[in-house]
């Protein structure tokens, strides 16, 4: 008997180590019937029951062993089937008795794991530091002691033991995935990604390994590196959907057709996914296809799942469609789901200003300040509302912030001029951190400038170079391809001249014009058959680039009214939108090269259409007499004037006395035009 006994005991633990889980149990049950106080069985009963999940008959087997020896192996076991089970401080008293008989790293691991189920991360920590010193070379310890830390946020001391594992393991493939993250959250990129391509170098067959690197890539604006390891999943994991997102968002700034390939991929894969039909609405609308984008969405918001960000988005839309209405209505039901999304609130504010409800869109603005001090794009609207009033010093104060929401105080760092730096007699790098029509209208300033100043370099758009050097001969005009000769001692913005200088709205210099052109391209321009002609010549600018001139352009349709004036030659100024050839139209785009060409051109015409653009600035600058088209709500330097502007003495303005109306305006710029002596 004694033989059989030992045969059937040998055999049930050689079953229970193969994990013949049923087998061995069938086989303990049968032992326990022969000898029902075998502590040895007893216990590997027990333990074989936590495999299993059956944490209650676990503790009733162990806590019977315990009876008949208090080891510490037994207490230690049953410990660890109150915690599968749940009963933490039942463990935890079991482990704390454990201990007054054995320092085992053991069971200081173990106990670290109880008291962190209790939420006692520091107990947890003592204990897990305690393991490592008894053993040095615990494992688990290490690792489980890292993610304590990690989840406490001690980055540092969590990298520190991931760390220590790999001089254990340094093959641990969780390891590496592990310091990946912590790398991450330490903002240390670089670090993440090279743990995370040790991980691929163990396991090179695991997608989630190329994905994880391909985000990484993408946040050091490696993008090449983030789209090979996106194509790398797709290699392993053709139908993986995220990828196919993450790919279409990498490709949308400069090959989007290849973008909306894998969007609409990742929609055959996912059709109803809310990132896939985010993302394939947001390239819609980045393709101008506005239409389309809507139709999406409208499906979006039929799904059970979050909408607000549909609702947004469709506010976006709308907006560049010149629906404020519709897209108010939106960011409201946006702002029902997510009342302190301060994205949402902004766009809000936005709609509401291009629907002249100026005070309501200033209090909301002024409400996300208060929760949200750092909201850049907030303050910048604010301060061009403010602007618009002419409230110049808290405007200029607000609008500033546009400098620090570009890479201009990134570039140039301590160098960007801030209050109370003294400009007198210092060497200058005055930069052209804005559009071609800030830079002309701004210029006015530069004289006033180089009064106080040592020395100035103006970095400026290449079109820009030629008339700016000419019409500012005592400064130094470089493209910004270039990289200035002297060391400059401070950097400023050329939109904050007027704010630098003291200058409000109330003493704008050289409202008459302040650039000449150059004499010989007028000459040249003047010899042209398209000029050689009695009549009274003027010329048009009617459309802008669709991101920029979301409300300003007309449809030339609308505009081709006036064509059929008589004794009148026409021109186009267009040079990149609308330049095909129109009847009656003499397209100057082939002409035009640079802002001199256009300088010698516009001298050569009676007068100028436009609507708000850098020409506009340009005649402005040149004195040339200008009917500016303006919408119903216009950019900040035009205030709310409705006729003429402090800017420029030869501009006269005809605004929109309803939102998108221009068929009035140019109703009012035939009478106009009739009213001319011709």
């Amino acid at each position: 008997m004694t033989v059989n006994y030992k045969e059937i005991s040998d055999k049930a633990y050689k079953l229970h180590t193969e994990n013949k889980l049923e087998e061995a149990e069938k086989l303990y049950i049968k032992l326990l019937d022969i000898s029902p106080q075998d502590v040895n069985i007893l216990n590997l009963y027990g333990l074989l029951c936590i495999s299993k999940g059956e944490y209650n008959k676990s503790i009733n087997l162990l806590s019977k062993a315990l009876v008949l020896n208090d080891s510490v192996y037994i207490l230690s076991n049953l410990a660890k089937a109150y915690l599968s089970n749940k009963e933490i401080d039942n463990a935890i008293k079991l482990l704390e008795k454990a201990l007054e008989k054995s320092q085992n790293d053991d069971i200081y691991y173990s106990l670290a794991i109880a008291y962190k189920c209790n939420n006692n991360f520091n107990k947890a920590i003592e204990c897990y530091t305690k393991a490592i010193e008894i053993n040095p070379k615990n494992f688990n310890a290490c690792y489980n002691l890292s993610i304590t830390y990690k989840d406490i946020n001690q980055i540092k001391d969590a990298i520190k033991y991931a760390n220590k594992c790999l001089i254990i393991k340094e093959d641990a493939l969780e390891v590496y995935t592990l310091l990946s993250t912590l790398y991450e959250l330490d903002n240390n990129i670089e670090d993440a990604i090279k743990s995370l391509e040790k991980a691929v170098y163990i396991n090179p067959n695991d997608y989630l390994y190329y994905f994880n690197l391909g985000v990484l890539y993408s946040k050091i604006n490696k993008i090449d590196k983030s789209t090979l390891n996106y194509l790398n999943v797709l290699k392993i994991k053709p139908n993986h959907a995220e990828t196919l997102v993450n790919l279409c968002i990498l490709y949308k700034d400069k090959d989007k057709n290849r973008a909306m390939e894998y969007i609409l991929k990742a929609r055959e894969i996912a059709p109803n996914e809310k990132n896939v039909l985010l993302n394939l609405a947001q390239l819609y609308r980045e393709l101008y296809e506005n239409n389309k984008s809507i139709e999406i969405l409208n499906y979006l918001l039929t799904l059970n799942t979050s909408k607000h960000e549909a609702y947004s988005l469709l506010g976006i839309n709308y907006m560049d469609m010149g629906e404020y209405e519709l897209a108010l209505e939106s960011y409201n039901k946006a702002l029902d789901i997510s009342p302190n999304n301060t994205n949402y609130l902004h766009g809000k504010a936005v709609a509401l200003k291009y629907l002249g409800k100026l005070n309501e869109a200033k209090s909301i603005l002024e409400y996300i300040l208060k929760i949200e001090p750092d909201a850049k794009q907030s303050k910048i609207t604010l301060g061009m509302m403010l602007l618009t009033n002419k409230e110049f010093a808290k405007g200029m104060k607000l609008y500033k912030q546009r400098s620090e929401d570009t890479k201009f105080i990134e570039i140039f760092k301590d160098k960007y001029w801030n209050e109370g730096i003294n400009i007198e007699n210092k060497n200058i790098l005055l930069y052209s951190n804005c559009g071609l029509g800030d830079t002309i209208m701004y210029s006015r300033y530069i004289n006033n400038l180089y009064e106080i100043t040592k020395n100035i370099t103006l970095q400026t758009d290449k079109t820009l170079v030629s008339i700016l050097s000419r019409n500012f001969p005592n400064i130094t005009v470089i493209p910004k391809s270039k990289t200035p000769d002297i060391e400059y001692d401070t950097v400023i913005s050329i939109m904050d001249l007027q704010y630098i200088l003291g200058m409000d709205f109330n003493n704008i210099p050289h409202p008459e014009g302040y650039l000449k052109p150059d004499k010989n391209l007028i000459k040249y321009f003047s010899n042209l058959d398209i000029f050689n002609n009695n009549n009274k010549k003027i010329g048009l600018f009617w459309q802008g680039n669709k991101k920029i001139f979301k409300n300003r352009s007309i449809s030339f349709d609308i505009l081709s009214h006036i064509l059929k004036l008589k004794n009148i030659t026409w021109y186009s100024f267009q040079y990149e939108n609308g330049v095909e050839n129109i009847e009656g139209l003499y397209n100057l785009n082939n002409y035009i090269k640079n802002y001199d060409d256009t300088a010698a051109l516009l001298y050569n015409i009676d007068l100028l259409i436009t609507i708000d653009s850098s020409i506009a600035h340009m005649a402005g600058a040149l004195g040339i007499k200008t009917l500016l088209l303006l919408p119903y709500t216009a950019e900040w330097r035009w205030f709310n004037d409705t006729k003429t502007t402090p800017w420029y003495n030869s501009i006269e303005i005809f605004r929109q006395t309803k939102i998108n109306d221009w068929n009035s305006v140019i109703n009012k710029v035939k009478e106009e035009l009739l009213s001319y002596a011709y």
